[in-house]
Formats: structure tokens, C-alpha cells, sequence
């Protein structure tokens, strides 16, 4: 295109310089991989990105930086070393290598990795901990986590409950033979 009647003039090329261009930054690849086939449909918040909100989808979320919010999916959550969540976490799966300041639920499983942190209760009916992994809440493994809430128990009021008697074994004494009921000795008559 020509600017004030100007024609057009191709771009000249740069000149080759002595030294390579620099290489394009790439960050590392996750050591923690999603199920096969997944990476086309994956949503990964990069290591150096801070999300504030809820994700909600149906895909497999990798968080390798910051999310303050819940997360909930369908499929598959992977929290990467290093990074951290602010919020629920509820998936089908639920892998944690980094930090998570809330409740996690998994439908199916749940893995902790050495490095994995959770401030909060854990429900699933499978739970993978490695040596390292801690966590400070509950964990609660019933059969079908996604049905159950997450509630805390009910306490039962004490006074309500019937007062606990410790039982004794009851010992008769044994009862002192009266006279007239001996047997006669054999041969007496009487």
C-alpha cells in the first residue's frame, strides 16, 4: 500500500549479524502431565499469572501461577509446585503439588505430591498422599464424594444422652439351708 502517493518498496532484509538471535523464552514444561490427549483441550494459568475469579469448565485446568477463586470442573485439576489456589477445588481428579487455602473435592481421586500443601478438608473416595504431602483439615473418604456435603459433623449434646451405669456382675449370697426342708436320712420315716 502507498502512503501520500508513495509506491510501494519492499522491506529491506537485516543485515546477518555475527551473533544468533536470542532463543524465544519458553517456561519449562509442567512436570505434572494431563491425561493423554488433553493438552488441546486444556486451560493452564502460567507461572507467572495471578487469576481472580471462579473457573468453571469442562476441560483440564493446570495452574502453574496464582488463582484466587474456586475452581470447579469436570475433568482434571493439577496443581503444579510452586503454585497456589485461593479457593475450593472440586473435579473428578484432583492433583496437588503446590498450595490450596480451601476445600478439595474429588469425585474419583485425589493425589497429594511431596510438595503438595492443603489448608482444608479433603473429600474423595480415593486419596494418593505421598511421604511429604501434608494437610490440615480433614480427610473424609466416603463412597460417593460428590453427593455428600461438605458440612461439618453434628455434635451431640451431652446431656441428652442416658446416664452409663457400669454393670456388676450380680453374686446371690448363697441362702442359708432352713431345717425343716433337710431330707430325712434314709430308713426314717419322716
Amino acid at each position: 500500500m502507498a502512503f501520500f502517493g508513495k509506491p510501494d518498496t519492499p522491506a529491506p532484509s537485516p543485515a546477518p549479524s555475527s551473533s544468533p538471535a536470542p532463543p524465544e523464552r519458553l517456561s519449562p514444561p509442567s512436570p505434572i502431565a494431563l491425561s493423554p490427549g488433553s493438552a488441546s483441550a486444556a486451560t493452564v494459568v502460567g507461572s507467572r499469572v495471578k487469576i481472580v475469579g471462579d473457573l468453571s469448565g469442562d476441560e483440564d485446568v493446570l495452574v502453574n501461577g496464582r488463582l484466587e477463586g474456586k475452581i470447579r470442573v469436570d475433568r482434571k485439576v493439577v496443581v503444579s509446585a510452586g503454585a497456589e489456589v485461593e479457593g475450593d477445588v472440586q473435579a473428578k481428579s484432583v492433583i496437588i503439588g503446590g498450595r490450596v487455602h480451601g476445600q478439595v473435592m474429588a469425585s474419583e481421586r485425589a493425589e497429594l505430591l511431596p510438595s503438595g500443601r492443603v489448608q482444608g478438608n479433603v473429600h474423595s473416595p480415593r486419596i494418593v498422599m505421598a511421604e511429604g504431602a501434608q494437610i490440615q483439615g480433614r480427610v473424609v473418604m466416603p463412597n460417593d464424594a460428590a453427593t455428600r456435603p461438605l458440612s461439618s459433623p453434628k455434635t451431640e449434646d451431652p446431656s441428652k444422652r442416658p446416664p452409663v451405669v457400669p454393670s456388676r456382675p450380680e453374686v446371690a449370697p448363697p441362702k442359708p439351708e432352713e431345717p425343716s426342708r433337710r431330707p430325712s436320712p434314709p430308713g426314717t420315716g419322716g
